[in-house]
């Protein structure tokens, strides 16, 4: 899935890709260990006899999920996969911003993806007291209780600004700052420490 968004991105972008053709292009996907997986393992101790292709494993690692789409598109950039939890897709825009700001690349692919293909996430989340018992998640909300977990993916295409400017290509949005940290302690590690919100925000901003 990972792939055809990246193509819809790319082909939105007005990037017509020659897989001939070398690219400095950097691809930064946030990303966490695919369940999925857990599927392929169970099949394989309940089916006797029965031997699963190596692709299984190839295509459920998370830095393939960066690295096929630098494969197959002929990008030279760093290929990275990042997981900070939640914070997984604005970490990896922000490691795509900072690349491109120092000249290390002329664009970036920045995707997250997330797939529950098993219950397994959600039963543990919910003994772990992460889930929000009203199924809603109220972000810096004194009333929160809790997380809301989803799954998807998304791709957008970055590069300086003169250049989409210069190309005449549609822009959504210019990216103004971008800021990461981490909380350092709180309550618990799940726990968010308001202090360390309100700095990385102020950072941003």
């Amino acid at each position: 899935k990972l792939l055809e968004v990246a193509y819809e991105a790319l082909e939105d972008a007005g990037m017509i890709v020659d897989q001939e053709e070398k690219r400095d292009v950097g691809v930064y996907v946030g990303i966490n260990p695919s369940s999925y997986f857990d599927l392929v393992v169970d099949y394989m101790n309940h089916s006797k006899g029965f031997e699963v292709h190596s692709h299984a494993m190839v295509g459920n690692m998370s830095n393939i999920a960066a690295a096929s789409i630098s494969h197959l598109y002929n990008f030279t950039g760093p290929a990275l996969a990042i997981d900070t939890a939640c914070s997984s897709f604005l970490v990896a825009l922000t490691q795509a911003v900072a690349a491109i700001q120092d000249k290390r690349i002329s664009g970036a692919v920045v995707g997250g993806a997330s797939i529950l293909a098993t219950p397994h996430v959600h039963q543990l989340s919910r003994n772990a007291g992460i889930c929000s018992s009203t199924q809603h998640t109220k972000v810096f909300d004194q009333e929160a209780d809790g997380s809301v977990i989803g799954e998807g993916a998304v791709v957008v295409y970055l590069e300086p600004l003169t250049e989409a400017v210069r190309a005449n290509k549609h822009i959504y949005g210019v990216i103004r700052g971008t800021a990461v940290n981490n909380d350092g302690y709180s309550l618990g590690i799940m726990a968010p420490n308001p202090q360390g919100q309100y700095e990385v925000l102020r950072a941003a901003y």
